[in-house]
């Protein structure tokens, strides 16, 4: 009986070598095709990078300048316009709002938004969101991850991190905005050797490099064959040898997967069964009236050499994998994405070339070369360097110029039209691109406020695909947070929501947060310094119209739009609630005046009842000697 247990398990054991082997395959050559596509995105992204950054110069370029003694001279343009882009986003920034889809569900609806802000919030949404937002204007693709964290909580701490462009691959087919069709996606990463040996302790070392991903990374027509043992027992070698960094790759795939529909046996409602609990449940039912549907499920995968754990789902919605992409403008004929960077390269560069030509015609104050006789000079190698030089002598043969012994050297001459050209090349990068020097900072003329505001708004108008992809990919993540909340955060954990009176703490409960259907609303954000200004500047151009109509109630919400310090706000609010408190109590406590008529009233009531009293008694005793009287004479 042992030796047929062992048998099983002997079986079973290359069963799942052999099934882990052949994931492994399908993965590469997935990722082979995927990195020939995102291979030449990445040579354009490098040097986008390398314009924004100021390395604007080609080794070749920059090896002719240095042989013939020329100045390399780098102005960067394309610096400040893409700061000025980010700095837009950052000045108007919008936040997520959820709104519930039944009616009555206000309270759901406060309670999770306010759960979001405080994801966010903990997270530090904002500055990832920008640091992706920039990689987009770059490079025309800027990613994030959403997830949990439980290395130092258990219970799991929000996590937003901006992703590096130049490690991710994704679908080679995809061509929607922010990626939405594609159907797997890639993280390339270099950990230390310790931290992955951490997270798979089971794998050898050798199956933790996976040194192909490098090799395909610099030539994706590499094969890659897993009957190629060689190269992998030279990886598995080399992560050996090598044990400071490790390459490891993440993949994320979609999957269709079945399941069932059928009612549920307790309640009768519909209910959605897997495949394996549907056969149990048929076991039991076998007339059970079902039937079979496929949604799409996502995987993930970590790989070295080789798979290295049994693939598992990630903590996203069905459907979407966590890691959020925001793409810029799309080569349709390439099937790229590129950013604000790539047409600035031209003129950028034809830039520095002319500053560098106009600063080697200043120093050598020469138009060119001359030609000579063999003769004309006293010494050919001294005639060689002075020519050029302004302030040196070239020495000629007695009677070499006839119009005179001493004569001036030919002052420099600029080519005809060169100053057009190059102010040519300076102002086409606001050309190419389309974005005003207003928009910039950079114009220095004095022209009404009106008119600068409309040149701003303007270029604004240019960059609305960059930010109607930033406003979609914020949708997209606000159904990751979403999720996030109502399955691994309602753990009564508490979250500040602010109403309409003031910041509380309420706990996020599931009864709170009920699975529902949310709309998500991407709304402007009443904390950016720019939707302040503009939304105070219009408030300022009604109140006229609506002095009639205002209370202290909506003057201190117009007070929230306002420029001020939020402190300075929530003190005034404050103290306007504290004092329609006290007014309240002094309505509902009498004043003196009132508590003495009070008393008076309460006095003269008192005494006219006594007096009625009393004269009924006295009317009683006379009734009553009447009476008597009456008897005595009958007698």
């Amino acid at each position: 009986m042992d030796e047929m247990n062992e048998e099983g398990a002997g079986h079973d054991d290359v069963a799942d070598a052999l099934a882990r082997q052949a994931l492994t395959q399908k993965l590469i050559g997935w990722f082979r095709d995927d990195m020939v596509h995102t291979a030449a995105w990445r040579k354009m992204a490098r040097e986008d990078y390398a314009f924004y950054n100021g390395d604007q110069w080609s080794a070749e370029d920059m090896a002719q300048l240095q042989e013939q003694k020329r100045p390399v001279m780098t102005f960067n343009r394309v610096a400040p316009l893409v700061n000025a882009v980010i700095g837009a986003e950052i000045n108007n920034r919008r936040q997520v709002r959820y709104i519930p889809r039944e009616v009555g569900d206000s309270i759901a609806n406060e309670v999770l938004t306010g759960a979001g802000e405080w994801f966010r919030e903990q997270a530090g949404a904002e500055d990832e969101d920008s640091e992706a937002f920039a990689d987009t204007v770059i490079c025309g693709m800027g990613w994030t991850d959403t997830r949990l964290d439980f290395d130092n909580n258990p219970d799991g701490d929000p996590v937003m991190a901006r992703l590096d462009p130049m490690k991710m691959v994704w679908d080679w087919s995809a061509a929607k905005p922010n990626l939405a069709d594609a159907r797997r996606l890639w993280y390339v990463d270099e950990k230390p050797f310790e931290d992955v040996q951490a997270m798979f302790p089971d794998m050898s070392a050798s199956a933790l490099h996976a040194g192909w991903a490098k090799t395909l990374a610099l030539d994706p027509q590499t094969p890659h064959e897993h009957g190629q043992e060689g190269a992998y027992q030279d990886e598995g070698r080399e992560a050996e040898n090598d044990k400071a960094m490790c390459t490891l790759v993440e993949c994320r795939w979609l999957e269709r997967e079945p399941y069932f529909r059928a009612p549920d046996v307790r309640t009768g409602q519909l209910h959605d069964y897997g495949v394996e609990e549907f056969e149990g449940v048929r076991a039991q039912f076998p007339d059970l009236p079902h039937m079979k549907q496929y949604r799409k499920v996502v995987r993930r995968a970590f790989i070295g050499r080789e798979v290295l754990a049994e693939p598992d789902k990630p903590l996203a919605p069905p459907g979407q994998f966590g890691w959020e992409c925001i793409t810029g403008y799309y080569d349709k004929l390439n099937r790229q994405f590129y950013g604000v960077v790539r047409p600035t390269k031209d003129p950028q560069r034809w830039t520095n070339k002319f500053f560098s030509q106009v600063m080697y015609l200043l120093n050598s104050q020469a138009k060119g070369g001359i030609m000579a006789e063999r003769g004309a000079f006293e010494d050919d190698r001294q005639a060689e360097e002075s020519w050029t030089r302004s302030d040196s002598i070239t020495w000629t043969r007695q009677g070499a110029m006839a119009a005179g012994k001493i004569q001036p050297k030919p002052v420099a001459q600029f080519p005809a039209g060169f100053f057009t050209l190059f102010n040519e090349s300076k102002e086409a990068i606001t050309q190419v691109t389309g974005l005003s020097a207003e928009f910039i900072g950079t114009r220095e003329v004095n022209q009404p406020g009106v008119l600068e505001s409309q040149r701003r708004q303007s270029s604004l108008n240019l960059l609305a695909s960059l930010f109607n992809a930033l406003r979609r990919y914020r949708k997209r993540q606000g159904e990751i947070v979403l999720y996030l909340i109502q399955n691994y955060l309602t753990d009564g954990r508490l979250v500040r929501i602010v109403g309409e009176e003031k910041s509380r703490y309420v706990p996020l409960t599931r009864e709170a947060v009920a699975d529902r259907r949310y709309d998500i609303i991407v709304d402007d954000a009443p904390t950016s310094p720019n939707e302040k200004e503009r939304t105070f500047a219009i408030v300022q151009q009604m109140l006229p119209l609506l002095k009639d109509y205002l209370t202290p109630e909506i003057g201190l919400e117009i007070l929230r739009y306002s420029p001020l310090p939020a402190s300075l706000v929530d003190r005034w609010a404050q103290k306007a609630q504290e004092a329609r408190q006290q007014a309240e109590q002094q309505q509902q406590q009498p004043s003196l005046q009132e508590q003495e008529q009070l008393l008076k009233m309460q006095a003269m009531q008192a005494e006219l009842q006594a007096k009625q009293m009393e004269h009924m008694l006295d009317l009683r005793s006379k009734e009553m000697d009447l009476y008597l009287k009456q008897s005595r004479l009958q007698e």
